[in-house]
Parts: C-alpha cells; structure tokens; sequence
C-alpha cells in the first residue's frame, strides 16, 4: 500500500498549492470568500518567472497527475486485461484534458507546459515502474 500512501501525499500537496496559492480553481468555488481561504490565502505573483509558473501553475496539476498513476499502480494487475486498459486510461486522461480545454470544450485553461511536464513525469514513472507494468 505505498503507492496509494505516496498517492494521498501527493494529491495532499496539490491540493495545497490550489488551496494557498491558486483559490480560482473550479474545486475551490463553494469555499471562495470563506474565512478559511481568507485565512491560508498566499499572495505570490510570477512577473515572468518560470520557477514561480512552474511551482503555481504546473506543479500541483502534475502532483494530481503522480497521484492518479500512483493509486492505479496500487490496484494494478500485469496480467489482467482490464487493469491494462484502465492503467491506458489514467496515462492518457490529463493529456486529454487539456486538449479538451484547448479546443473549448472543456472549460479551464490550456497549458503547453503542461503537456509538457506531463510527458516528462510519465516518462520518469514509466522508466521506475517498468518491472511493474510491463512483462521484463
């Protein structure tokens, strides 16, 4: 059960960028204007940046994205056609979020830089967990 303890402190930390610093996400409208957001609300603008974009913008979307591949590698059966296909899924869902936001039909914000760390994190999970998934 490591994967889905790494998985609850990764969306864990997401969720605390989107609750400190980015309080506009679609999650968060119920509580906005509420006391407690008030309260943990981080001002930090990027002016450029790329540091910054990247902690703000890009960081906690693909600590989302880590938890997800995580709690599915904890469920996941090598031999099980169905954990294959989900396991395809759960690769292929952010990527096809964003492409859905790109061309308006989801709403949000397309971000390329996401693609990009996207693909850099999946490549880094794929290569550690490759005796996991995959029959080597």
């Amino acid at each position: 059960m490591k994967y889905a303890g790494f998985s609850l402190l990764f969306l864990l930390l997401g969720t605390l960028i989107y609750c400190t610093c980015r309080q506009d996400v679609i999650f968060l409208l119920p509580l906005q204007g509420s006391e407690l957001l008030e309260a943990i609300k981080i001002d930090i603008h990027y002016n450029g940046n790329p540091l910054i974009y990247f902690f703000l913008f890009c960081l906690p979307d693909v600590l989302w994205y880590l938890a997800l591949l995580l709690l599915q590698l904890a469920f996941f059966e090598k031999d099980n056609l169905v954990s294959k296909i989900f396991l395809i899924v759960v690769i292929v869902l952010p990527f096809a979020m964003e492409f859905l936001q790109k061309f308006h039909l989801l709403s949000g914000t397309f971000d390329a830089l996401d693609i990009l760390f996207y693909s850099l994190f999946l490549i880094l999970f794929l290569w550690i967990e490759r005796k996991n998934l995959f029959c080597v």
